[in-house]
Protein backbone atom coordinates (compact mmCIF):
# COMPACT_ATOMS: atom_id res chain seq x y z
CA UNK A 1 0.00 0.00 0.00
CA UNK A 2 1.47 3.40 -1.03
CA UNK A 3 0.94 4.98 2.37
CA UNK A 4 2.88 6.62 5.18
CA UNK A 5 2.75 7.00 8.96
CA UNK A 6 2.62 10.44 10.54
CA UNK A 7 4.56 11.06 13.78
CA UNK A 8 6.26 7.74 13.13
CA UNK A 9 8.84 8.15 15.90
CA UNK A 10 6.36 9.21 18.60
CA UNK A 11 6.24 7.01 21.70
CA UNK A 12 3.50 4.39 21.47
CA UNK A 13 1.07 4.13 24.36
CA UNK A 14 -1.71 1.73 25.15
CA UNK A 15 -4.93 2.48 23.21
CA UNK A 16 -3.04 5.07 21.15
CA UNK A 17 -4.01 5.86 17.57
CA UNK A 18 -1.73 5.85 14.53
CA UNK A 19 -2.33 8.48 11.89
CA UNK A 20 -1.85 7.10 8.39
CA UNK A 21 -1.63 8.80 5.03
CA UNK A 22 -3.58 6.56 2.63
CA UNK A 23 -4.02 7.76 -0.98
CA UNK A 24 -7.43 6.97 -2.44
CA UNK A 25 -9.13 7.46 -5.77
CA UNK A 26 -12.36 9.44 -5.90
CA UNK A 27 -14.34 6.20 -6.25
CA UNK A 28 -12.91 4.69 -3.06
CA UNK A 29 -10.06 2.54 -4.36
CA UNK A 30 -6.75 2.31 -2.49
CA UNK A 31 -3.46 2.76 -4.35
CA UNK A 32 -1.34 -0.36 -3.87
CA UNK A 33 1.93 -1.69 -5.19
CA UNK A 34 1.88 -4.82 -7.37
CA UNK A 35 4.51 -7.55 -7.52
CA UNK A 36 6.04 -5.91 -10.59
CA UNK A 37 6.24 -2.50 -8.82
CA UNK A 38 3.39 -0.84 -10.71
CA UNK A 39 0.42 0.96 -9.18
CA UNK A 40 -2.91 -0.82 -8.88
CA UNK A 41 -6.34 0.46 -7.81
CA UNK A 42 -8.00 -2.92 -7.22
CA UNK A 43 -8.20 -2.75 -3.42
CA UNK A 44 -11.44 -1.21 -2.17
CA UNK A 45 -11.67 0.79 1.07
CA UNK A 46 -14.13 -1.70 2.55
CA UNK A 47 -11.70 -4.54 1.88
CA UNK A 48 -8.88 -2.56 3.52
CA UNK A 49 -11.03 -1.86 6.55
CA UNK A 50 -11.91 -5.58 6.77
CA UNK A 51 -8.21 -6.47 6.62
CA UNK A 52 -7.52 -4.16 9.54
CA UNK A 53 -10.41 -5.70 11.47
CA UNK A 54 -9.03 -9.21 10.87
CA UNK A 55 -5.79 -8.01 12.45
CA UNK A 56 -7.67 -6.67 15.47
CA UNK A 57 -7.31 -3.03 14.40
CA UNK A 58 -9.93 -0.37 13.74
CA UNK A 59 -9.43 1.76 10.62
CA UNK A 60 -11.29 5.09 10.62
CA UNK A 61 -10.89 7.11 7.41
CA UNK A 62 -11.40 10.86 7.45
CA UNK A 63 -14.58 11.50 5.47
CA UNK A 64 -13.65 15.08 4.65
CA UNK A 65 -10.13 14.45 3.33
CA UNK A 66 -9.39 16.95 0.51
CA UNK A 67 -8.77 15.62 -2.96
CA UNK A 68 -5.26 15.83 -4.37
CA UNK A 69 -4.38 16.20 -8.04
CA UNK A 70 -2.80 13.19 -9.73
CA UNK A 71 0.85 13.83 -10.66
CA UNK A 72 1.42 14.97 -14.24
CA UNK A 73 2.20 12.13 -16.61
CA UNK A 74 0.05 9.54 -14.86
CA UNK A 75 -3.40 10.49 -16.08
CA UNK A 76 -4.03 6.87 -17.06
CA UNK A 77 -5.16 6.19 -13.52
CA UNK A 78 -8.11 8.51 -14.33
CA UNK A 79 -8.67 9.45 -10.71
CA UNK A 80 -7.83 12.14 -8.21
CA UNK A 81 -6.03 11.07 -5.07
CA UNK A 82 -6.93 12.10 -1.55
CA UNK A 83 -4.70 12.19 1.45
CA UNK A 84 -6.94 10.10 3.69
CA UNK A 85 -5.49 9.84 7.17
CA UNK A 86 -6.89 7.27 9.55
CA UNK A 87 -7.83 8.07 13.11
CA UNK A 88 -9.98 10.73 14.73
CA UNK A 89 -9.28 13.49 17.18
CA UNK A 90 -10.20 13.12 20.84
CA UNK A 91 -12.28 15.86 22.44
CA UNK A 92 -11.22 17.10 25.89
CA UNK A 93 -13.08 15.55 28.81
CA UNK A 94 -14.12 19.02 29.93
CA UNK A 95 -15.85 20.66 26.97
CA UNK A 96 -15.12 24.15 28.27
CA UNK A 97 -11.40 23.60 27.98
CA UNK A 98 -11.63 23.18 24.23
CA UNK A 99 -12.70 26.83 23.96
CA UNK A 100 -10.18 28.27 26.40
CA UNK A 101 -8.06 31.03 24.84
CA UNK A 102 -4.48 29.98 24.16
CA UNK A 103 -1.78 32.63 24.54
CA UNK A 104 0.27 32.89 21.37
CA UNK A 105 3.61 34.57 20.71
CA UNK A 106 3.32 36.28 17.35
CA UNK A 107 6.23 37.31 15.12
CA UNK A 108 4.85 39.22 12.13
CA UNK A 109 7.10 39.92 9.14
CA UNK A 110 6.07 42.50 6.53
CA UNK A 111 7.07 45.76 4.86
CA UNK A 112 5.08 47.79 7.40
CA UNK A 113 6.48 50.74 9.30
CA UNK A 114 6.48 51.41 13.06
CA UNK A 115 3.07 53.10 12.95
CA UNK A 116 1.56 49.62 12.50
CA UNK A 117 3.35 48.42 15.63
CA UNK A 118 1.73 51.27 17.55
CA UNK A 119 -1.72 50.26 16.22
CA UNK A 120 -1.10 46.58 16.99
CA UNK A 121 -0.25 47.50 20.59
CA UNK A 122 -3.65 49.17 20.96
CA UNK A 123 -5.63 46.54 19.05
CA UNK A 124 -4.20 43.66 21.10
CA UNK A 125 -3.61 45.58 24.34
CA UNK A 126 -0.08 44.30 24.60
CA UNK A 127 3.51 45.42 24.23
CA UNK A 128 4.78 45.29 20.64
CA UNK A 129 8.48 45.15 19.76
CA UNK A 130 9.35 46.59 16.34
CA UNK A 131 12.63 46.10 14.47
CA UNK A 132 13.64 46.72 10.85
CA UNK A 133 16.20 45.24 8.48
CA UNK A 134 16.31 46.74 5.00
CA UNK A 135 12.80 46.75 3.53
CA UNK A 136 11.51 44.17 6.03
CA UNK A 137 10.14 44.75 9.51
CA UNK A 138 9.30 42.46 12.40
CA UNK A 139 6.66 43.05 15.05
CA UNK A 140 6.69 40.74 18.07
CA UNK A 141 3.92 40.55 20.64
CA UNK A 142 1.88 38.13 22.74
CA UNK A 143 -1.89 37.79 22.52
CA UNK A 144 -4.80 35.41 23.09
CA UNK A 145 -7.00 37.09 20.49
CA UNK A 146 -7.00 36.87 16.68
CA UNK A 147 -4.58 39.40 15.25
CA UNK A 148 -5.45 42.11 12.75
CA UNK A 149 -3.53 42.53 9.49
CA UNK A 150 -3.45 46.35 9.57
CA UNK A 151 -2.34 46.68 5.97
CA UNK A 152 -2.86 50.09 4.36
CA UNK A 153 -1.48 49.28 0.90
CA UNK A 154 -0.24 46.38 -1.19
CA UNK A 155 3.32 47.68 -0.75
CA UNK A 156 3.23 46.43 2.86
CA UNK A 157 2.50 42.85 1.78
CA UNK A 158 3.13 40.04 2.35
CA UNK A 159 2.33 39.74 6.05
CA UNK A 160 3.85 36.51 7.39
CA UNK A 161 2.86 35.71 10.97
CA UNK A 162 4.69 33.02 12.95
CA UNK A 163 2.46 31.85 15.81
CA UNK A 164 3.95 29.89 18.71
CA UNK A 165 2.18 28.49 21.76
CA UNK A 166 3.87 27.75 25.06
CA UNK A 167 3.54 24.02 24.47
CA UNK A 168 5.68 24.21 21.34
CA UNK A 169 3.07 24.23 18.58
CA UNK A 170 3.99 26.51 15.68
CA UNK A 171 2.15 27.55 12.54
CA UNK A 172 2.61 30.28 9.94
CA UNK A 173 -0.10 32.43 8.35
CA UNK A 174 0.71 34.16 5.06
CA UNK A 175 -1.35 37.06 3.68
CA UNK A 176 -0.38 38.29 0.23
CA UNK A 177 -3.54 40.00 -0.99
CA UNK A 178 -5.81 37.02 -1.64
CA UNK A 179 -6.78 35.92 1.85
CA UNK A 180 -4.69 34.21 4.51
CA UNK A 181 -3.10 30.79 3.97
CA UNK A 182 -1.96 28.76 7.02
CA UNK A 183 1.05 26.43 6.98
CA UNK A 184 2.30 23.94 9.61
CA UNK A 185 6.03 23.29 9.05
CA UNK A 186 6.13 20.51 11.64
CA UNK A 187 2.97 18.66 10.57
CA UNK A 188 4.73 16.30 8.16
CA UNK A 189 8.20 16.43 9.69
CA UNK A 190 8.14 12.88 11.07
CA UNK A 191 6.05 11.27 8.34
CA UNK A 192 7.63 7.98 7.26
CA UNK A 193 6.74 6.03 4.08
CA UNK A 194 5.41 2.53 4.78
CA UNK A 195 7.33 1.27 1.74
CA UNK A 196 10.93 2.14 0.99
CA UNK A 197 10.88 4.28 -2.20
CA UNK A 198 14.46 3.28 -2.98
CA UNK A 199 13.45 -0.38 -3.09
CA UNK A 200 10.84 0.20 -5.84
CA UNK A 201 12.31 -0.71 -9.22
CA UNK A 202 9.95 1.26 -11.49
CA UNK A 203 10.98 4.97 -11.56
CA UNK A 204 7.48 6.12 -12.54
CA UNK A 205 6.02 4.39 -9.49
CA UNK A 206 8.63 5.97 -7.23
CA UNK A 207 7.70 9.40 -8.62
CA UNK A 208 4.01 8.78 -8.01
CA UNK A 209 4.70 7.59 -4.45
CA UNK A 210 6.91 10.57 -3.58
CA UNK A 211 4.55 13.15 -5.06
CA UNK A 212 1.56 11.64 -3.29
CA UNK A 213 3.34 12.01 0.05
CA UNK A 214 4.91 15.43 -0.60
CA UNK A 215 2.18 17.18 -2.61
CA UNK A 216 -0.98 15.33 -1.62
CA UNK A 217 -1.83 17.89 1.08
CA UNK A 218 -1.95 20.70 -1.50
CA UNK A 219 0.70 22.84 0.23
CA UNK A 220 2.85 23.15 -2.89
CA UNK A 221 -0.15 24.35 -4.92
CA UNK A 222 -0.85 27.00 -2.28
CA UNK A 223 2.79 28.11 -2.36
CA UNK A 224 2.67 28.35 -6.14
CA UNK A 225 -0.38 30.61 -5.92
CA UNK A 226 1.38 32.83 -3.38
CA UNK A 227 4.40 33.04 -5.70
CA UNK A 228 2.19 34.79 -8.26
CA UNK A 229 1.50 37.54 -5.71
CA UNK A 230 4.83 38.00 -3.94
CA UNK A 231 8.47 37.03 -4.08
CA UNK A 232 8.77 33.39 -3.02
CA UNK A 233 11.11 30.47 -3.70
CA UNK A 234 8.49 27.70 -3.91
CA UNK A 235 11.00 24.84 -3.81
CA UNK A 236 12.79 26.21 -0.74
CA UNK A 237 9.53 26.87 1.12
CA UNK A 238 8.18 23.43 0.23
CA UNK A 239 11.30 21.74 1.63
CA UNK A 240 10.42 23.36 4.94
CA UNK A 241 7.01 21.61 4.91
CA UNK A 242 7.59 18.07 3.62
CA UNK A 243 8.80 15.10 5.63
CA UNK A 244 12.47 14.88 6.54
CA UNK A 245 12.50 11.30 5.23
CA UNK A 246 11.41 12.59 1.81
CA UNK A 247 13.99 15.33 1.40
CA UNK A 248 12.59 17.97 3.74
CA UNK A 249 14.69 20.28 5.91
CA UNK A 250 15.94 18.49 9.04
CA UNK A 251 15.15 20.03 12.44
CA UNK A 252 12.23 22.06 13.74
CA UNK A 253 13.99 25.44 13.96
CA UNK A 254 15.74 24.87 10.65
CA UNK A 255 12.41 24.13 8.94
CA UNK A 256 10.85 27.33 10.23
CA UNK A 257 13.86 29.40 9.20
CA UNK A 258 14.01 27.83 5.75
CA UNK A 259 10.32 28.51 5.17
CA UNK A 260 10.67 32.18 6.16
CA UNK A 261 13.90 32.70 4.23
CA UNK A 262 12.12 31.52 1.06
CA UNK A 263 10.19 34.83 1.12
CA UNK A 264 13.43 36.84 1.12
CA UNK A 265 13.29 37.77 4.81
CA UNK A 266 16.79 38.70 6.09
CA UNK A 267 18.44 36.13 8.37
CA UNK A 268 19.09 38.75 11.06
CA UNK A 269 15.37 39.47 11.30
CA UNK A 270 14.50 35.77 11.42
CA UNK A 271 16.97 35.36 14.29
CA UNK A 272 15.18 38.03 16.29
CA UNK A 273 11.82 36.35 15.72
CA UNK A 274 12.97 33.23 17.57
CA UNK A 275 15.19 34.93 20.14
CA UNK A 276 13.28 36.46 23.04
CA UNK A 277 16.30 38.56 24.04
CA UNK A 278 15.91 42.03 22.59
CA UNK A 279 18.84 43.40 20.60
CA UNK A 280 19.90 46.81 19.37
CA UNK A 281 17.63 48.64 16.99
CA UNK A 282 14.32 47.57 18.52
CA UNK A 283 11.50 49.92 19.48
CA UNK A 284 8.85 49.10 22.07
CA UNK A 285 5.26 50.30 21.84
CA UNK A 286 2.94 50.10 24.83
CA UNK A 287 -0.86 50.42 24.73
CA UNK A 288 -1.70 53.97 25.82
CA UNK A 289 -5.29 54.31 24.60
CA UNK A 290 -6.53 55.07 21.11
CA UNK A 291 -6.61 58.91 21.40
CA UNK A 292 -2.98 59.02 22.56
CA UNK A 293 -1.96 56.42 19.97
CA UNK A 294 -3.51 58.43 17.13
CA UNK A 295 -1.87 61.62 18.39
CA UNK A 296 1.53 59.91 18.69
CA UNK A 297 1.13 58.65 15.13
CA UNK A 298 0.50 62.19 13.88
CA UNK A 299 3.50 63.50 15.79
CA UNK A 300 5.71 60.71 14.40
CA UNK A 301 4.84 61.80 10.87
CA UNK A 302 4.15 60.19 7.53
CA UNK A 303 7.56 58.52 7.54
CA UNK A 304 6.36 55.94 10.05
CA UNK A 305 3.16 55.36 8.09
CA UNK A 306 4.91 54.69 4.78
CA UNK A 307 5.62 51.12 3.63
CA UNK A 308 9.35 50.46 3.97
CA UNK A 309 9.95 50.00 0.20
CA UNK A 310 8.59 53.53 -0.40
CA UNK A 311 10.72 55.40 2.10
CA UNK A 312 13.04 56.64 -0.62
CA UNK A 313 10.42 58.37 -2.74
CA UNK A 314 10.80 62.12 -3.31
CA UNK A 315 7.82 62.91 -1.09
CA UNK A 316 9.12 60.79 1.79
CA UNK A 317 12.62 62.27 1.52
CA UNK A 318 11.19 65.81 1.53
CA UNK A 319 8.96 65.03 4.52
CA UNK A 320 11.91 63.50 6.39
CA UNK A 321 14.05 66.56 5.66
CA UNK A 322 11.40 68.89 7.12
CA UNK A 323 10.82 66.46 10.00
CA UNK A 324 14.47 66.89 10.98
CA UNK A 325 14.00 70.69 11.04
CA UNK A 326 11.01 71.33 13.33
CA UNK A 327 11.58 75.09 13.33
CA UNK A 328 11.19 75.09 9.54
CA UNK A 329 8.08 72.95 9.84
CA UNK A 330 6.61 75.33 12.41
CA UNK A 331 7.31 78.26 10.09
CA UNK A 332 5.55 76.50 7.19
CA UNK A 333 2.49 75.78 9.34
CA UNK A 334 2.47 79.40 10.53
CA UNK A 335 2.56 80.55 6.90
CA UNK A 336 -0.33 78.22 6.11
CA UNK A 337 -2.29 79.74 9.01
CA UNK A 338 -1.61 83.25 7.69
CA UNK A 339 -2.83 82.27 4.25
CA UNK A 340 -5.95 80.67 5.73
CA UNK A 341 -6.85 83.78 7.70
CA UNK A 342 -6.36 85.94 4.61
CA UNK A 343 -8.42 83.59 2.39
CA UNK A 344 -11.24 83.34 4.93
CA UNK A 345 -11.55 87.17 5.01
CA UNK A 346 -10.88 88.08 1.39
CA UNK A 347 -12.12 85.25 -0.83
CA UNK A 348 -15.77 85.48 -1.90
CA UNK A 349 -18.56 82.95 -1.29
CA UNK A 350 -17.78 79.26 -1.17
CA UNK A 351 -14.07 79.96 -1.75
CA UNK A 352 -13.86 80.93 1.92
CA UNK A 353 -13.96 77.17 2.67
CA UNK A 354 -10.41 76.93 1.31
CA UNK A 355 -9.27 79.39 3.93
CA UNK A 356 -11.12 77.60 6.71
CA UNK A 357 -9.58 74.25 5.75
CA UNK A 358 -6.14 75.82 5.69
CA UNK A 359 -6.73 77.28 9.16
CA UNK A 360 -7.76 73.90 10.62
CA UNK A 361 -4.82 72.12 9.01
CA UNK A 362 -2.37 74.79 10.11
CA UNK A 363 -3.55 74.72 13.74
CA UNK A 364 -3.13 70.94 13.80
CA UNK A 365 0.31 71.27 12.20
CA UNK A 366 1.42 73.90 14.70
CA UNK A 367 0.32 71.68 17.59
CA UNK A 368 2.27 68.76 16.12
CA UNK A 369 5.44 70.81 15.59
CA UNK A 370 5.29 72.26 19.10
CA UNK A 371 4.96 68.74 20.51
CA UNK A 372 7.95 67.59 18.45
CA UNK A 373 10.04 70.52 19.69
CA UNK A 374 9.14 69.74 23.31
CA UNK A 375 9.99 66.04 22.91
CA UNK A 376 13.37 66.92 21.40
Amino acid sequence: MLSAVRDASAAWQEHAEALLVIPLTDDGAVLTLTDDDTVATTLAVDALRAAFADAGLNLSLAADAPAAVIPAGFEEFEAEFADGPAGAGVEPADGSESFAPIPVRVAAFSHRGPAVARLLAEANRTTVVHVEEGEWSLQRFRTSDPTAGWVSSSAELPVIEVNRTDDGETWVEVSAGAGTVPFWPDAERDTQPVLDPDAITVPETVEVYRRLLTEGDGSRDELAELATLTRLDVDAAHRGLIAEALGGVVGTDERHRAFLAAFGIPDALIDQAFDDAEERGVRRFEPVGWPAAVWNTLVAGVGELAPLPRRNTFFQRAAAAIRRRPVLGLALSTGELTFGLWAARRLPGAAKAVGLLAIVDAIGGIAVWITRLRRR
